[in-house]
């Protein structure tokens, strides 16, 4: 079968430590991505999905999906074995890593329990591994002239720091009812705008940092709040001052820019292709709108304190999907 186919933290917001909502669904008149499922591929003892029609069946839509296919018993020691030249892959397997992979030959199935991707024409798709990405998992892919490559990611296992915050305001830590019911409605509304994707390949070109300065905080990195549990900060927190630019790291197209989100405040977040995001949140305002395609380098907004923080910065989020990494993996040259 064919598959076609994101303070000045010296003290920071409880947003920051609790994961708090990146964002809202994209404005209604901007042209929406589509909400068909990617070809995934889960578990074996879990349940697949039912498959969300496509928005549209016209040609232009976004790749079609396909359901995850359960290798058959023995059919890769039958099969014929793949040059492992067929999988190219950027770079090597780290938690909260992404890998840019691709294909040589068109793709039958593939196996690759608790991962979902999609795969383009050309062979291009996207590998996340989470912060607690276990040592090893094996991809198993089958192309359509029968061939089978299984290969074996090492993932490199990583220690975060944790970071004790104290003498914080009681409101700082603990949430009052009316916060926590605003902040499952948008976990709610964020959770459907990570079920959608593009065909864009925006994650080809080298990140680059939507501002520079001092990291204050960094991904993964567990909270300790007035000596409670604060969570996992799931951000790159960068110490700059209120109206600093913050500028797109990768071309893609703003999926929502919305004011006030609860401990978030406002927040913009650009869709880079195939289930990869940026998420600025905290912001001053927005210089891009819902819909609009920007490219590298373009401001798209400006450093606030809106949200729960006590300090102004930026605090940049990337999500693959559901998996959260860490954006200081993709960027190089200085902060």
């Amino acid at each position: 079968m064919r598959v076609t186919a994101l303070l000045a933290c010296t003290l920071t917001l409880t947003a920051c430590e609790r994961g708090g909502p990146s964002g809202s669904p994209a404005d209604s008149s901007a042209a929406p991505p589509s909400s068909a499922p990617p070809v995934t591929w889960t578990a074996p003892s879990v349940a697949a999905p039912a498959p969300t029609p496509s928005a549209s069946a016209a040609p232009s839509a976004a790749p079609a999906a396909a359901s995850a296919e359960p290798p058959d018993a023995g059919a890769a020691d039958a099969a014929p074995l793949a040059d492992p030249s067929r999988l190219t892959l950027d770079r090597s397997a780290v938690q909260g890593g992404l890998l840019r992979a691709k294909l040589d030959g068109k793709l039958r199935k593939m196996n690759f329990p608790g991962h979902r991707a999609v795969v383009s024409d050309e062979g291009d798709f996207l590998i996340a591994f989470g912060r607690n990405a276990p040592k090893q998992e094996k991809i198993t892919i089958t192309f359509e002239d029968g061939q089978v490559l299984e290969r074996v990611f090492d993932v490199e296992q990583r220690t975060f720091e944790t970071d004790k915050i104290d003498n914080l305001p009681k409101d700082m830590v603990e949430l009052d009812m009316p916060t926590r019911v605003k902040l499952t409605q948008a976990e709610q509304k964020l959770d459907a705008i990570r079920k959608k994707y593009t065909k864009k390949t925006c994650f080809k070109e080298a990140f680059i940092w939507p501002s520079k300065g001092k990291v204050t905080s960094r991904y993964g990195q567990p909270r300790l709040l007035n000596g409670t549990d604060g969570g996992i900060h799931w951000g790159v927190d960068i110490a700059v001052p209120v109206g600093t630019p913050v500028r797109a790291p990768a071309c893609g197209t703003v999926v929502f820019a919305e004011k006030n989100l609860p401990l978030s405040g406002d927040t913009l977040i650009i869709d880079h292709g195939q289930g990869l995001t940026s998420t600025f949140i905290h912001l001053n305002g927005f210089a891009a709108k819902v819909g609009d395609e920007v490219k590298q380098g373009q401001t798209v907004a400006r450093v606030g304190m809106t949200g729960r923080t006590n300090g102004a910065h930026l605090d940049w989020r990337m999500n693959f999907f559901e998996v959260r990494i860490d954006p200081e993996l993709l960027v190089s040259g200085d902060k």
